[in-house]
């Protein structure tokens, strides 16, 4: 049975690094990110980058994750944002390779009961 673990290998870092993110607009000293990690067996399927970050001149906060982004005025609001929608973004991905590793044996389950239920009905 395959072991499957999900969580934030790290707290909330500054990122200068990211520069470039939301088409330049961010201050840079504002950036802050981290990772929600997916792994299987050890070894890291995927990971949820959340991004959090402030526009130069405007007290607002703008959060961000692959498919999703806000603002708020709030660092913390902003954080909290971010992290509610990666855990959904996780969730949505280990959904889909889980589905992929089960949809085989599945799929042998279900022919094996029906070439049983035929057998059967041949057999009345």
């Amino acid at each position: 049975m395959q072991k499957i673990e999900m969580g934030m290998e790290e707290p909330w870092f500054k990122d200068p690094g990211n520069a470039a993110i939301f088409d330049g607009k961010a201050d840079i000293e504002t950036i802050e990110g981290t990772n929600i990690v997916i792994r299987i067996d050890d070894g890291i399927l995927d990971l949820v980058e959340l991004t959090v970050a402030q526009f130069h001149g405007n007290d607002e906060w703008v959060w961000d994750t692959p498919n999703a982004y806000g603002w708020t005025r709030d660092i913390e609001a902003a954080k909290t944002a971010a992290l509610k929608r990666g855990w959904h973004e996780a969730m949505l991905r280990l959904r889909e390779e889980v589905a992929i590793e089960v949809e085989g044996p599945l799929n042998r389950i279900a022919k094996r009961a029906a070439e049983a239920v035929r057998t059967r009905r041949r057999k009345e």
